[in-house]
């Protein structure tokens, strides 16, 4: 019994490792994908209103899009429940990917959504990629 309660109290070497700041910063991301995967899902035409869009977009493909953004939420929390810090940096190049694309989309079709979509994406790639350097020169020493 001694040795569990040992195991369990004495957790020192995985908290070393769990980039606190980085796992801190993924807040930022469910706090945004959550919110707007259910406002896709049931209101899509209200939320693109205040996205300032100048398209219009089928209703059927924004629910689907929430369906998705909401998905990737459920994934970001479980990382963070779960203090999954080895796949904390790949949050990283999935946003760093995603930001690349929204420029593209936007030199294509010009729509201030997408700006302000990838304004969002961008505030928390900053947060994570600066919270993942200071873990990581502490991890260093």
């Amino acid at each position: 019994m001694s040795a569990i309660s040992t195991t369990i109290g004495n957790d020192t070497s995985a908290e070393s490792h769990e980039l606190p700041r980085t796992r801190l910063s993924l807040y930022y991301l469910v706090g945004y994908t959550l919110p707007v995967g259910v406002s896709l899902m049931f209101v899509p035409q209200t939320m693109m209103n205040l996205l300032l869009t100048n398209h219009a977009y089928d209703d059927l493909g924004l629910r689907m899009f929430g369906v998705l953004i909401f998905s990737l939420g459920i994934i970001a929390f479980g990382l963070i429940i779960n203090k999954a810090s080895p796949v904390y940096t790949v949050t990283l190049f999935v946003r760093g990917f995603i930001i690349a694309a929204l420029f593209v989309l936007y030199s294509q079709y010009g729509d201030p959504a997408l700006l302000a979509i990838n304004l969002v994406v961008m505030v928390g790639w900053t947060l994570t990629i600066l919270s993942w350097r200071k873990d990581k020169a502490e991890e260093r020493g």
